[in-house]
């Protein structure tokens, strides 16, 4: 019996950009799904008719992309969250949550809230000191508290952002400050206009406050490294990690045009003889963490993205949690050993969903 699977994606648009599907995650999902007895449906909302109970659907047969209308599949991947802003919208994945198996909780936890979360639960561990001091940037807070709190170097981030979007840092020079952007130059503010400042984009959308981490490679770039966490079934998890390298003064995200290489030719150029070290802590965070981070979902999560800063103190190193990703996406076309990987924990998952959703 073939096991459909539907992958719910943004929106028409992200269909058409599939047109030869040639080295994403989602063309390898479809070109591999039969060989583990899959077929999947790739669809977006404009494809769903709810009344009918029926999708139009893009499937890959004999190599080539098909159409075909089917009955919306009881399992959907969706790869995207409902914007906050479309009650139409919000509605929709709301009803179609009502009748599918959603392999991601669509309840989100805000960046705050997430901080607040991990260090409750992490306090007591071994990971207890990699979460990043973090303050809530409220309107009309004292400017001059951040940095007594978090240090003469911070990042502010908006709450409900994704792709590095609304970052920026700020560093404190006696009775200045400079505003760094990751492509522009500085910006040097007095005290009264940084407050005018951060007052004016707060109001109108939450932004968290954090300790900006030195974690940059040996030529200056900024970095991280995503630990992607994949469940493979009720008690198995499998996981990839990669360096998302930066090309301007703060972001590492991919999405801004930042690039990743193989984990251990990374760890070997900017590490050296601590690089064996570094990757067994990274290990250990991908095997252990995700148990931690479990206890406060509802659900069983299907995928996860741990961003891991690394601060480099002479001979030694200290490892820090910037941000974990519910919904992690993926925006590299450069590393096709990455995709593989993706793609077959992703199957795998699949097919344990079914299996535990039919028994």
């Amino acid at each position: 019996m073939v096991i459909r699977i539907g992958i719910l994606i943004t929106n028409s648009e992200m269909l058409k950009r599939c047109k030869d599907l040639n080295d994403s995650v989602n063309s390898l999902l479809l070109h591999m799904a039969p060989s583990y007895g899959i077929e999947l449906c790739l669809f977006s909302p404009e494809d769903v008719n709810l009344e009918k109970n029926m999708v139009n659907g893009l499937f890959i047969e004999n190599g080539k992309q098909v159409r075909r209308i089917v009955p919306i599949p009881t399992i959907v991947d969706n790869k995207t969250k409902p914007p906050h802003s479309y009650k139409q919208m919000v509605k929709f994945f709301k009803t179609l949550r009502e009748r599918v198996y959603f392999t991601r909780n669509p309840i989100y936890f805000a960046k705050f809230g997430q901080f607040k979360r991990i260090s409750t639960f992490l306090g007591n561990t071994e990971f207890g000191d990699m979460v990043i001091p973090t303050l809530l940037v409220e309107k009309d807070i004292d400017i001059m508290q951040l940095f007594d709190k978090l240090g003469n170097h911070i990042i502010l981030k908006p709450e409900n952002s994704s792709r590095g979007r609304g970052i920026f840092g700020i560093e404190r020079r006696d009775n200045e400050f400079s505003v760094i952007k990751d492509d522009d130059k500085a910006t040097m503010m007095s005290s009264s206009l940084l407050k005018s400042y951060i007052d004016g984009f707060s109001s109108s959308t939450g932004y968290i406050a954090q300790k900006r981490v030195h974690s940059f490679t040996t030529s200056g770039h900024p970095f991280d490294i995503r630990i992607l966490i994949q469940r493979r079934n009720k008690d198995s998890h499998a996981y990839v990690m990669y360096p998302r390298i930066g090309g301007g003064k703060i972001l590492s995200n991919l999405a801004t045009g930042g690039r990743t290489m193989p984990i251990h030719t990374f760890l070997e150029e900017n590490f050296g003889k601590m690089s064996a070290e570094v990757k067994s802590a990274l290990e250990s965070i991908a095997m252990i963490f995700p148990k931690y981070y479990q206890i406060f979902l509802n659900d069983p999560f299907f995928d996860l993205g741990f961003d891991i800063g690394i601060e480099k103190r002479n001979d030694s190193f200290k490892l820090w949690l910037f941000e974990v990703n519910y919904m992690p996406q993926f925006a590299f076309n450069n590393y096709a050993q990455l995709h593989m990987e993706i793609a077959r924990a992703s199957l795998e998952c699949y097919r344990y969903l079914y299996n535990s959703l039919n028994d």
